[in-house]
């Protein structure tokens, strides 16, 4: 096979190599062939997005959320609430899986990325930070930053415990509604707890903590499912 020939096959094996996938791709894009998901799988999509995203999470990320603005919370005490132990370790003030500590992080997280207000001329801290309130006292702000768990944990415990309890007041949900949010709040309580407890004996390999409840080594009880429930925060270590 002369020179000539190789070259040819190189250029073809090159341009197949590069096409093919792009076809895929084109006509996945544009339907193709694809058949439609059917309506039954669709409806079980739906159904178990619903439950993921139900009104207790609605409820508990809305809470949250309101909470970060009406509060003005600067972009770095989000970090402070974001922090991880180091770059491959999990977040410092939640817990993995935790049903509560989820909608949480998830309403934080997307705080962090708030667009900017941009109906007011002044230059100060709502428009530097855009939000709404003033910032978070100085005490709360450097407790966020504490390396020892217990004055950091005890801070967030108190923010999403004032926070979701502002929701609770100010809904309109009826009695009955408020009854079986609290005991719902319960169950998912005891879901994080449980969660902890596996992380901590763990369950789900060595060093299960690092990466799950990188901030509770030590403490038996989940500083955000207590403050769903208006409960304070108990630790073993300070």
């Amino acid at each position: 096979m002369n020179i000539r020939m190789k070259s040819l096959i190189r250029i073809l094996l090159t341009s197949a190599a590069i096409f093919i996938p792009l076809y895929f791709v084109f006509t996945a894009f544009i339907g193709g062939d694809t058949p439609a998901p059917s309506s039954a799988h669709a409806q079980e999509a739906q159904a178990n997005d619903g439950k993921l995203f139900d009104e207790t999470y609605q409820f508990i990320f809305f809470a949250t959320l309101e909470g970060l603005y009406r509060d003005g919370v600067s972009s770095a005490d989000v970090d402070s609430l974001l922090a991880t132990k180091g770059k491959d370790g999990g977040y410092l003030n939640f817990i993995y899986t935790c049903p509560i500590c989820m909608p949480v992080e998830d309403a934080i997280v997307t705080y962090k990325l708030r667009p900017g207000i941009t109906h007011t001329k002044t230059e100060n801290f709502q428009t530097e930070e855009r939000t709404f309130g003033f910032g978070l006292p100085k005490e709360v702000s450097d407790a966020l930053r504490s390396e020892k768990a217990g004055i950091r944990l005890k801070a967030v415990n108190e923010l999403v415990s004032k926070w979701i309890s502002y929701r609770m007041d100010h809904s309109s949900l009826t009695d009955t509604q408020k009854k079986n949010l609290i005991e719902e709040l319960g169950k998912r309580r005891k879901e994080g707890m449980n969660a902890l407890r596996s992380f901590a004996s763990n369950m789900h390999g060595q060093n299960s903590m690092k990466f799950y409840a990188a901030g509770y080594e030590g403490g038996d009880e989940c500083a955000v499912c207590n403050a769903a429930l208006q409960m304070p925060l108990k630790l073993k270590s300070p």
